[in-house]
């Protein structure tokens, strides 16, 4: 916000200001005069239903007893009313003038007999047949009265009296406490303008020096403090504010960032998707030409006399290529997640030596010594197939690189709630550009031993899919005289 901005934003909140005291104001001047002139006739409006509430719980005493007396007497004092009741021949059976009375007139002692009260009737409004409302006003003082007359279903008549004097009192006092309370109302409205004018201004001139720069990407200013609380508060919530946007644009430039290079990594995806597929073709196509050349050479007699020969090549090519066709098929499930892992216990030590039993002959014949170290405790929970996929193909790739003591180490430890089984052969190291490569598909570091052995680069792309199709790792690692692979299965809990 520029400061000609800032300047008009300041004269606009003065203007929206002053139109609120000035409301205020009015507002508070309409209501005074409203007190003024209505409140009296507010006060006499309730007054009059006040009594006709106090006529209906006066009907509820029938008999004039001891107990109806204090209740009448009570009433009286509490609502600062007279209560008179007639017999229906119009005699006078309750008063507050005395405590002597009784139902029926004809009783009455000629010495204390009741008399009601004697006033000049100044209004008469009859509210309907059997009630009405009085003004009246006493003969020998100014005493005026407001009456409720009514006949109850008994025929006896109530007739109570609220004086005039005692309601206007009370609203005058009312009317002073209300103006009193909105002249402080004013007040308090004038010292909060004059606040903010002499105590905001300069800070919302601060404030918005530290917006200004958040709106264009600097996050380096802060706003200070304040001794008035809200605008400390919202200092505070501003360098908050500041703070969040910071970490929020770096945590997006970041992913933004990642996200780059997930494109790349789709990217590499796609590329090696596409070299997948020529080197499918390209493997394939090697048997199939050597397969045809020598099917025709058989046809055309080129091969006359060497026929056993010529056999068995199309025999060992036809087999490599069976062999390369369900490695694609296998390749192909793990990687789509269509084998369901079944898990079963499996004794761990025991599934080692079994497949050593196995592969003992070819052990032998290539001098290699198999270690198996594996604790004879550990039980893990895996699928027997995948684990026999997995762990053959690390044999088989100990085997081929096998080489100085010509030994093969089986061993596990438990890490992260798995066993870490781990395969090691002395040789040589895995060169450090081929240790991210050889999980993929077709990759192999020695092309020409691959090739001679019939192996075709796929095994451990498989064991990469099998892996992850368990939600479980596996990884390569250098040593210092050969190379250790490893991969993870569940504990038996």
């Amino acid at each position: 916000m520029h400061r000609r901005d800032f300047r008009h934003f300041q004269s606009g909140v003065r203007f929206r200001t002053l139109s609120s005291i000035l409301m205020v104001v009015v507002i508070i001047g309409l209501l005074t005069l409203l007190e003024l002139y209505f409140l009296d006739d507010a006060y006499l409006y309730f007054e009059k239903k006040n009594l006709v509430s106090l006529s209906e719980e006066i009907s509820t005493y029938t008999q004039l007893d001891a107990e109806a007396k204090k209740a009448l007497s009570d009433i009286e004092s509490m609502n600062g009313v007279y209560i008179e009741m007639y017999h229906p021949r119009s005699t006078l059976i309750y008063t507050s003038e005395t405590n002597d009375s009784v139902f029926d007139p004809v009783e009455q002692r000629s010495n204390n007999e009741m008399k009601p009260r004697i006033m000049k009737i100044l209004t008469h409004e009859e509210t309907d047949e059997w009630s009405y409302f009085e003004t009246r006003q006493e003969y020998y003082a100014s005493a005026s009265y407001i009456v409720y007359g009514t006949t109850l279903e008994n025929d006896i008549s109530i007739v109570i009296y609220a004086s005039i004097d005692s309601i206007n009192a009370s609203a005058r006092s009312a009317f002073w406490v209300l103006f009193w309370s909105e002249l402080s109302l004013l007040s308090l409205v004038l010292i909060l303008f004059l606040v903010h004018f002499f105590t905001v201004s300069r800070p919302i001139d601060q404030i918005s020096h530290v917006t200004k720069g958040i709106a264009q990407m600097d996050f380096n200013q802060v706003c200070p403090s304040y001794r008035i609380t809200e605008l400390n508060e919202l200092s505070q919530h501003i360098n908050s504010l500041s703070a969040s946007l910071d970490l929020t644009l770096r945590t997006l430039k970041r992913r933004n960032a990642q996200l780059e290079d997930d494109i790349e990594k789709e990217k590499q995806i796609m590329e090696s998707r596409k070299d997948f597929i020529a080197s499918a073709s390209h493997e394939l196509k090697t048997p199939l030409a050597v397969i045809q050349g020598y099917a025709e050479g058989l046809k055309y007699g080129i091969y006359a006399g060497k026929e056993d020969a010529c056999y068995d090549i199309i025999l060992d090519e036809a087999t490599k290529m069976h062999a390369l066709v369900l490695e694609l098929l296998e390749t192909s499930r793990m990687n789509a997640g269509a084998w369901e892992p079944q898990y079963e216990v499996m004794p761990l030590r025991e599934k080692v030596a079994s497949v050593f039993e196995q592969m003992k002959t070819i052990f032998n014949k290539n001098g290699i010594t198999a270690i198996n170290k594996v604790d004879d405790s550990f039980v893990c929970y895996a699928d027997a197939n995948l684990f026999d996929r997995v762990f053959s193909n690390y044999l088989s790739n100990a085997i081929s690189h096998c080489a100085g003591k010509k030994q093969i180490v089986v061993d596990a430890v438990p890490v992260e709630g798995c066993y870490r089984i781990s395969v090691f052969n002395t040789g040589k190291q895995i060169a450090q550009d081929d240790l991210e490569h050889i999980w993929t598909s077709f990759y192999r570091a020695d092309k020409a031993r691959s090739r001679k052995e019939g192996r075709f680069g796929l095994g451990l792309s498989i064991v990469a899919s099998a892996q992850q199709q368990q939600g479980l790792k596996c990884g390569v690692e250098n040593r210092e005289d050969g190379v250790e692979f490893w991969f993870d299965q569940h504990i038996k809990e």
